[in-house]
């Protein structure tokens, strides 16, 4: 998620006037290829421009659900009873690597590291006999870059902010098998300044839809499936130029495959994939499609009054922007 998305983009870093030059300088000279690689000084400068211009701002939101798309925890999409309500509250840590063209590593030497405290609310309900729930959420954030982005300044405040509202189609318990339909909104509550290389906002609203499926597979093993479709409105003051930027619909898919060990821990597996995202600059295609694997693994212990949960996960590929390295998450759901 972040993502929402900072995992799109040419190989690219936004210019801001608190850059040093010679991380500036070094970021360059890592996009460039080598000079006897070069055709011509037309060819030189196609490359520059698309090293300084590019996607330009890398912009971040962090929600417990858009690290980049709607992710939702394992186990989730099991109804809960009617009338519940629940606290999350969250710490997240994790860093970004090397900036990636056309699935290939660009060697930038650029990291930046992440760390956020998030809080959600959610609640179930009974209208007539369909069971509903909701959510809502909001986190706080701070962006430290490292490598050749160390020039540039760090970054704290409010990210952008989300809510949902779910239904289940299909519920049996008895079975284990849950069907669930969701649309949700990531509201611009983000700090957001078009002069700054690192952002923890969009500037723009975005929303989509959910559907989840949950299964007993056999004693002691479940699976859940989920995709999503996210659609983004404008961005019309990006970069220093304050141009119009629009992303087209992402795609993403998530599988999970949990293990009860025993009635209160259970270990689990994700794999996430996400498509699409391209983003226009003024109506141009700047050709930065996204094509990203995930991996998450997750440890869970149930309370007497709520749940446990530690987070370990990273990217196995990306085809655009930049790579993450590690994701270590903490998470308390308290339910009352």
């Amino acid at each position: 998620m972040i993502d929402e998305r900072i995992f799109n983009g040419a190989p690219a870093f936004k210019l801001s006037p608190n850059a040093d030059f010679l991380s500036v300088a070094a970021t360059l000279r890592k996009c460039l290829p080598s000079t006897g690689n070069l055709e011509s000084s037309r060819t030189r400068l196609g490359f520059v421009r698309r090293c300084l211009l590019g996607t330009g701002t890398l912009l971040i939101t962090l929600l417990s659900m858009v690290s980049q798309a709607i992710d939702i925890p394992p186990g989730q999409a099991i109804a809960p009873p009617p009338g519940k309500s629940a606290l999350r509250f969250e710490l997240n840590a994790f860093k970004l690597g090397d900036q990636y063209h056309d699935g290939k590593a660009l060697g930038t030497g650029a990291n930046i590291r992440f760390e956020t405290l998030g809080i959600q609310y959610s609640r179930s309900l009974q209208v007539k006999n369909r069971l509903l729930g909701f959510y809502v959420n909001g986190s706080l954030a701070r962006a430290r870059p490292g490598g050749t982005l160390s020039g540039l300044p760090k970054v704290s405040g409010l990210t952008d902010s989300a809510a949902a509202l779910v239904t289940w189609l299909h519920a049996d318990p008895e079975k284990g098998r849950y069907a669930v339909l969701g649309t949700f909104m990531v509201l611009p509550t983000g700090h957001y300044d078009s002069d700054r290389a690192i952002n923890l906002g969009n500037n723009r609203l975005a929303g989509g839809l959910q559907l989840g499926y949950h299964t007993r597979l056999a004693k002691n093993w479940d699976a859940m499936v989920t995709s999503d479709v996210t659609f983004s409105a404008k961005n019309d003051d990006y970069r220093l130029t304050h141009q119009d930027y629009k992303q087209k619909p992402l795609y993403s898919m998530q599988f999970s495959l949990m293990h009860h060990i025993d009635s209160t821990l259970m270990l689990s597996g994700t794999y996430y994939r996400y498509r699409g995202g391209e983003g226009r600059l003024d109506g141009a295609a700047l050709d930065n499609p996204i094509n990203r694997h995930r991996y998450e693994m997750v440890l869970s212990k149930r309370v007497k009054s709520g749940r446990y949960n530690l987070y370990l996960g990273k990217d196995s590929s990306t085809y655009n922007g930049l790579i993450e390295k590690h994701r270590l998450s903490f998470r308390y759901q308290y339910y009352f």
